[in-house]
């Protein structure tokens, strides 16, 4: 019974914002910035991730690891290796 009020509230709130125009543009804009934002922290997570990973290769590196195991363990290409071992 209670998700059937949400959603009405939800209907009769949409309905209001999309009779306003000027209402219905900011919250257009307001979607986009929240699918940028999101976008943005995935990106810089992802980044996070991959430099975490660099950072067990070197690592690996300096423990003698070879490339193709460290490529195996790591997902990382062997090009990728060659640059950190630089």
């Amino acid at each position: 019974m209670e998700k059937d009020q949400t959603l009405k509230n939800a209907m009769n709130e949409w309905a209001r914002v999309t009779e306003d125009r000027e209402m219905l543009m900011t919250y257009e804009v307001n979607q986009e910035f929240q699918v940028d934002e999101t976008l943005t922290l995935k990106k810089a997570e992802k980044q996070g991730k991959k430099r975490a990973i660099k950072r067990v290769a070197l690592r690996m590196l300096q423990k003698g690891m070879d490339n193709q195991t460290i490529s195996e363990l790591t997902e990382l290409t062997e090009e990728e290796i060659e640059q950190i071992r630089k």
